[in-house]
């Protein structure tokens, strides 16, 4: 009975074992397959911004603005925070209802009209972007709101869609909806175990791509790191995310381009 026992436990720890290291080779080859994914979408300029998001639906782009600009951005957030300007974000599409559970961040909306010097360089910048997006893709974007985020530690966003998409038979004339998603990171010397990161759920394979597929249920998505003058775009009816929890605090600039 003892050498039964015997077997059976030294049988367990080597499955125990080998479950261990597939789980991790498994990680291993998630996380190169991610990096390998994501350069396939970086941007370098805004021509290749627009012809990333014609083909893909979504984009990223680093040194998006310059880090002194990022760096005033993520005084001011700070500075808002310490002096309790910040609320408590909320959701569902009236956005009054509060559950930390889902959403964990406290935000702060933006005026151009009364813009800090380094907001209207953010303004610009995107004002830039939705006239390129337009002439691209005829979208009509008219309009842009955005709001200042930080995320406390160990705070994060569940999963969720910026728009739902609209029956035009009930959509109300000249309604303002949310088309196009921009975050912008304000994160200096983000490193990947700082966590925070933005998980992107891709909605279809990509036949742009010449990585061979996993057989992993994760690669249907894409975790981009939040450093600081990254900024990622997408539609904002199409895909699919969510904000991971940081060991530090996380913070950003979110703008959503609006049309009728």
């Amino acid at each position: 009975m003892l050498f039964v026992q015997s077997f059976l436990n030294e049988k367990l720890a080597k499955f125990k074992q080998s479950a261990i290291l597939a789980d991790c080779e498994l990680t291993r080859k998630h996380q190169t397959y991610n990096s390998e994914m994501l350069s396939q979408y970086i941007a370098h300029n805004l021509e290749e911004q627009l012809n990333k998001i014609t083909e893909h639906g979504f984009c990223v782009m680093d040194d998006f603005m310059l880090q002194a600009s990022i760096l005033i951005l993520a005084d001011e957030i700070s500075a808002l925070n310490a002096v309790a300007h910040l609320h408590k974000a909320g959701t569902g599409k009236t956005q009054i209802n509060l559950n930390e559970d889902l959403r964990g961040d406290s935000i702060c909306w933006l005026n151009e009209a009364n813009a800090s010097v380094a907001q209207l360089v953010y303004f610009k910048q995107m004002e830039k972007l939705r006239v390129g997006l337009n002439e691209h893709l005829y979208l009509g974007l008219f309009a842009l709101e955005s709001h200042l985020a930080l995320y406390p530690i160990g705070a994060g966003y569940k999963k969720h869609i910026d728009r739902f998409k609209i029956d035009t038979n009930i959509r109300k004339i000249d309604q303002a909806v949310r088309q196009v998603s921009c975050i912008l990171y304000l994160n200096q010397d983000w490193l990947e175990e700082d966590g925070g990161h933005l998980r992107l759920y891709l909605n279809q394979a990509d036949a742009s791509l010449d990585i061979p597929p996993l057989p992993l249920p994760d690669i249907t998505y894409l975790d981009i790191a939040p450093i600081g003058g990254r900024l990622v775009m997408f539609l904002s009816d199409t895909f699919y995310h969510e904000v991971l929890a940081a060991t530090r605090n996380r913070a950003s600039l979110t703008g959503w381009f609006l049309t009728r």
